[in-house]
């Protein structure tokens, strides 16, 4: 069986935001627990600022684990880019992802790297940003390893980055560095977007799969649009995926609502996909 976790932000952030659950570590868990779900993405910055004992804590509490930690907000809030023209901020942003990667060995979970990428000011510099890239994750892999980590690299959509859209983009990325402790998170709403055939590309790279975000075509819960998620989980099951698929999406009808209308499309197709998959006559 797959296991399911749901993504939650720490402030107050827009509505079309695609974060379940927004509130405080205390909230946003137990909601999580009341929703269904077995882990919590946090999706937070400055992770100095809180307590990490407190956040296992809390978790325990509600009988909760941590799937993964989203560091967009770093971006965001505090303008932290792996690929900055200035070599100070990238500096601070390769030190910034040491603190989250050293928060989620502390709670048990990888760090994504996603938004801090950046965007290429130019295409004719392309390969010096992807260089710029490259350059940082070799730092990061190499923090990983000292300190028990892991890091994700997600494929986002055109219409936020411009360029990492695609998984075979980022999966042959990923292939080139080589790196132990860096893999691939994909997000079914990019993929949507960006694949010809979103099911083929997790099958060619689920040697280097990590996690998965589940979002429906309208980046509503799944079953709230057109995406088939039980051909990815046949998919998923072709590659034995062990990790989280993580529910982010905009929070309508309400967070709770949807929360457990997704958590409930996503078991039933699950189900359905195992039963698909049982022999007829043996």
């Amino acid at each position: 069986m797959f296991r399911y976790g749901v993504q939650c932000a720490l402030e107050n952030l827009g509505e079309r935001v695609p974060a379940v659950f927004r509130g405080s570590i205390q909230q946003v868990l137990e909601w999580s627990r009341q929703a269904g779900y077995e882990a919590v993405e946090l999706y937070f910055h400055s992770p100095k600022e809180y307590d990490v004992k407190e956040f296992k804590r809390i978790a325990e509490d509600n009988g909760l684990k941590y799937s993964g930690i989203c560091t967009g907000l770093e971006k965001l809030i505090n303008q932290l880019c792996l690929t900055d023209a200035d070599s100070a901020v990238r500096a601070k942003a390769v030190d910034r992802l040491k603190e989250h990667l050293d928060f989620g060995t502390e709670i048990g979970c990888p760090v994504v790297v996603g938004t801090m990428r950046g965007n290429i000011p130019s295409w004719s510099e392309r390969q010096v940003y992807l260089d710029r890239l490259a350059e940082a994750m070799v730092q990061l892999d190499a923090y990983a390893g000292q300190v028990g980590g892991e890091l994700l690299i997600e494929n986002i959509l055109q219409y936020v980055s411009n360029y990492l859209n695609g998984v075979d983009e980022v999966g042959s990325f990923i292939r080139k560095l080589g790196l132990p402790h860096v893999k691939l998170h994909i997000d079914t709403h990019s993929m949507h977007m960006e694949e010809k055939n979103p099911y083929d590309v997790v099958r060619k790279y689920g040697d280097i799969l990590g996690y998965v975000h589940f979002s429906d075509s309208n980046r509503g819960y799944p079953g709230s649009g057109m995406i088939d998620f039980k051909a990815y989980d046949h998919a998923l099951m072709d590659v034995n995926y062990q990790g989280y698929i993580v529910a982010e999406y905009q929070p309508y009808p309400t967070a709770m609502e949807s929360a457990v209308r997704g958590l409930e499309y996503m078991r039933l197709m699950e189900r359905a996909a195992e039963i698909e998959r049982l022999a007829f006559k043996e």
